[in-house]
């Protein structure tokens, strides 16, 4: 989707300043530019800037197309999902992936094509969102991309933010650092939640109309109010995200979004009610038998006895036979998982991990989630253990649990509730075990259990937040890796798969490299990606906020020394 711009002379000065000074996408994409057939698309009247807007809620994590669960399968699941611990894949695809921490470059390049997805949706909104009336539908469109801006720059790191935003997605373009790109996403959510909070003071009239879309077309948020506190609550995210590399900065932009307001709801797209579909994951899950729950996920739950497991997953499919070839489970004994980066065959009926624990159909009519109301409320409570803002540490976590056990119906006040609250410390005794080859076992690594304790270190009271933010977040693998790889935490299984060739043995990804298969692409990269980067083109290279945690909470190194054993 290349198009040239012809920009007026603000414009122009605005597209090429440094992307630090936190350029304003609302203000210079409204009237500064002079449009021809064929340049920067607009959208040219109420209904086509409505429907845009409802294209963009779908994109973001796709749903809605017929081809919805590919999209989301290389926009997530074969690769990112692997890398948090919570799905693993189960075969080869003819080959191009012999491991889940193998490198394919068009699998990889699916978080990429679904952010372009979202900007050819929502930049046109935005442009014209003043001249149209619709000045909040604009701000809700920047919104989401800002909030796939983010997760565009948290699986690869630098990318071309001004170039993009322009419609120049193909080479030559400049990439631009990650510091920076974070300094205009808190500059444009800040702008998309302030025309949000002045929507009260506008006229009754503008009121009914905006009304009247989000009636129609909003599917995710509901109204202008829980808009304004997505919007902060992205902010939030984000703030956390920096906590290693500016604690200061990270503290005083956690401050301010917290003040601001956040969610009060899961921010969702219902796909069963709105489309009558089934999430996309159970897709992938039950109909491809592409992916099954990863062995770290499943002995972690197992471990901390989580009451609604099997909500999520169903027990092996068929009796599971060793490499001997002789039966070693019945069919349906228990709930198993895949460990990551094992070597994969193909999908045929030689494959046994097929038969291994895949989603339910219960999951696959749960709504997709966008931004849990869990998550929320384990940001809060890393902030007060952080820097004591954001309320009481004590009080925002068990918010965070009681609102991930209320996703799947079962309250506070229930016996599974207070039973899984009550534990001081993880089922150590529980193992992982692969019934088709033992040389896959290994001994558990989660040992805190869930309750918080004043004498808690800590680092400790750290590692439950994220356990427990990761577990409530399922199945929301970007954000279950941005944790893993800004905290350490939870103590996922090791791989034994040394990726691009970069990892070393037991190493975790840390990023997806990109694509350099084109050799204009590649120019770019070498040129402005890999600075902006700060290393090299690897799956081992460090993001800007992924460094080591100056408070000494955190544990995101300890893959630079452990080692896999087996």
């Amino acid at each position: 989707m290349k198009k040239t711009a012809y920009l007026s002379a603000f414009a122009f000065a605005v597209a090429t300043s440094l992307v630090g000074c936190g350029d304003p996408l609302l203000d210079d994409l409204d009237t500064n530019i002079e449009v021809s057939s064929g340049d920067l698309s607009i959208a040219e009247n109420y209904e086509q800037a409505a429907g845009m807007f409802l294209t963009a809620q779908q994109k973001m994590h796709d749903v809605g197309a017929s081809n919805g669960a590919h999209i989301y399968q290389v926009q997530f699941n074969i690769h990112i999902d692997n890398y948090a611990g919570y799905m693993a894949g189960t075969q080869n695809f003819g080959g191009n992936l012999p491991s889940t921490y193998g490198y394919f470059a068009s699998y990889c390049d699916g978080p990429q094509a679904s952010f372009f997805n979202v900007a050819h949706a929502a930049l046109p909104v935005m442009r014209s969102a003043k001249s149209l009336g619709l000045e909040e539908i604009g701000a809700m469109c920047n919104i989401m991309y800002c909030f796939s801006a983010l997760e565009l720059s948290d699986v690869y790191g630098p990318f071309p933010w001004n170039d993009y935003k322009n419609d120049v997605q193909e080479p030559p373009v400049t990439y631009e650092p990650m510091d920076q790109i974070y300094d205009s996403l808190f500059v444009n959510l800040k702008d998309a939640g302030q025309i949000l909070k002045n929507f009260s003071s506008t006229t009754q009239e503008h009121q009914d109309s905006i009304n009247q879309v989000l009636a129609k077309y909003d599917k995710i948020c509901g109204d202008v109010k829980t808009w304004e506190q997505f919007s902060n609550s992205i902010r939030l995210r984000m703030a956390m995200r920096m906590s290693n590399i500016d604690p200061d900065r990270a503290k005083a932009e956690a401050q301010s979004a917290i003040e601001d307001g956040l969610i009060e709801k899961n921010i969702e797209y219902n796909t069963m009610a709105q489309n009558g579909t089934n999430h996309p994951l159970a897709f992938i899950s039950i109909l491809w038998n592409d992916t099954r729950i990863n062995a770290s996920l499943e002995n972690i739950m197992k471990r901390l006895k989580v009451p609604f497991m099997e909500k999520i997953f169903a027990k092996n499919s068929d009796a599971i036979r060793d490499r001997n070839g002789e039966i070693v489970w019945p069919s349906g004994k228990e709930i198993v998982g895949v460990r990551t980066g094992i070597a994969l065959t193909a999908r045929d009926d030689n494959n046994p991990y097929l038969k291994y624990s895949g989603l339910t159909s219960e999951f696959a009519n749960f709504p997709l989630a966008i931004f849990k109301l869990s998550e929320r409320y384990f940001l809060q409570a890393e902030a007060a253990l952080r820097w004591n803002i954001g309320g009481s540490l004590n009080s925002n976590y068990l918010k965070g649990v009681a609102a991930m056990f209320g996703a799947y119906n079962i309250e506070q006040t229930s016996d599974e509730f207070k039973a899984y609250w009550a534990q001081g410390e993880a089922d150590t005794s529980i193992d992982y075990v692969d019934p088709y080859d033992t040389y896959n076992n290994i001994k558990g690594l989660v040992t805190v259990g869930v309750k918080l304790n004043s004498n808690d270190d800590p680092k400790v009271k750290l590692e439950k937040i994220i356990t427990q933010k990761w577990l409530a977040n399922f199945p929301m693998g970007l954000e279950a890796w941005n944790d893993l790889r800004r905290t350490g935490y939870p103590r996922i299984f090791p791989v034994n798969d040394i990726g691009d060739g970069s990892l070393g043995k037991g190493r975790m990804v840390r990023r997806i490299p990109w694509n350099m298969t084109d050799a204009a692409a590649a120019q770019d990269v070498n040129a402005s990606g890999v600075p902006a980067l700060g290393g090299g083109n690897f799956m081992r290279t460090t993001l800007w906020w992924d460094v080591e945690d100056p408070a000494g909470l955190g544990d995101n190194r300890r893959w630079e020394t452990e080692l896999m054993g087996k």
